[in-house]
């Protein structure tokens, strides 16, 4: 058995961890949006095409549809009779201070007016649900369906003539990918490398010799309970276009280079309570057990660092440890 033993001397060396795993691009939020109806109507009018750029506020298409024109109706309404009691409440206000008028009328007055009040923010809150501004709405004219971002049109599946229910798909996709998010999963034992501020390299499938360089701008705080990973998030500039939305992409995580005593992976044993090594004595071929602290592993887990329990020198056994073991 002695035979199969190997023992190596450990020393500083230049290390720096890494590991890779798998992420998702996405758009930065506030950056992405699907546009559907929010009434069932006839498209009437196409305002942009595939790959128009547009800015948030700005009209995609019209629709014509019988809910609408009764909101944009029950809303010119209440805005009438807003300004018809809202006056009436002045006059009476007026005819008061010279007694022309009795305290219950003007508590009335005011009371019409409140009502009034409370109706017209109704139906200006019941536009807003529907995604249309009060302040834009005319009378007898289509509802326009705007964007709420600024971007390309990714998605264009307005037909005029068609009919859109609000149940439907979305007709329209509005996306500025110029920056672009990837989201990927970190093991709890690799937390430590992704913190804020740290390069990420992101490599994909379809251009896989070419490496974009990323940032992390946010390392999630909630441990997901079933793979043991948080989410982290990395910044990447996307002008080239080459992540595209909802693509998979591999992540590689990078430590800065420092001197640590690293041991292979075969070294380290699990114990109950904590790692630990078998540290061959001055004696010839007497080991001892000792307790080591883990550091990180590069990316195919071949090595580790040792933070703590071993110090240059110390003759460790790198290959037939499990011998000893058992």
């Amino acid at each position: 058995t002695i035979t199969k033993i190997v023992v190596e001397a450990v020393s500083l060396e230049p290390f720096a961890s890494e590991f890779g795993t798998v992420g998702t691009v996405r758009a930065e939020n506030g950056h992405y949006a699907e546009v559907g109806v929010p009434f069932d109507g006839r498209i009437t009018r196409a305002n942009v095409r595939l790959g128009s750029k547009v800015r948030a506020g700005e009209t995609l298409f019209e629709m014509s549809s019988p809910e609408f024109l009764e909101a944009s109706r029950d809303y010119f309404q209440s805005l009438r009779s807003y300004d018809r009691a809202r006056a009436d409440y002045q006059r009476k206000k007026d005819l008061m201070e010279y007694g022309l008028t009795s305290q219950k009328e003007l508590d009335e007055a005011f009371t019409e007016a409140e009502n009034a009040r409370q109706d017209k923010e109704y139906a200006e809150a019941t536009l807003r649900v529907y995604g249309t501004s009060p302040e834009a709405v005319k009378s007898g004219e289509p509802m326009k369906v705007i964007s709420p971002v600024s971007g390309e049109v990714v998605l264009n599946n307005v037909t005029v003539g068609a009919f859109a229910k609000a149940d439907d798909e979305s007709l329209v996709t509005v996306a500025d990918l110029s920056r672009v998010w990837v989201t990927a999963l970190v093991k709890e034992r690799f937390i430590g490398m992704g913190t804020r501020g740290a390069v990420a390299e992101i490599i994909t499938e379809a251009d896989p010799g070419n490496v974009i360089v990323g940032e992390i701008i946010n390392v999630g705080n909630i441990v997901d309970e079933e793979t043991r990973s948080v989410q982290v998030v990395v910044d990447c500039d996307n002008k080239t276009s080459r992540l595209k939305h909802g693509m998979y992409v591999s992540v590689h995580f990078l430590s800065e280079s420092s001197d640590m005593i690293v041991v292979p992976s075969s070294a380290v044993f699990q114990g109950e309570q904590s790692s630990y090594v078998f540290v061959c004595t001055s004696e010839q071929n007497v080991y001892v057990r000792r307790d080591v602290t883990i550091g990180s592993a590069n990316d195919d887990n071949s090595k580790v660092s040792i933070i703590g329990g071993l110090k240059p020198g110390d003759r460790v056994i790198v290959s037939g440890g499990l011998y000893l073991n058992s």
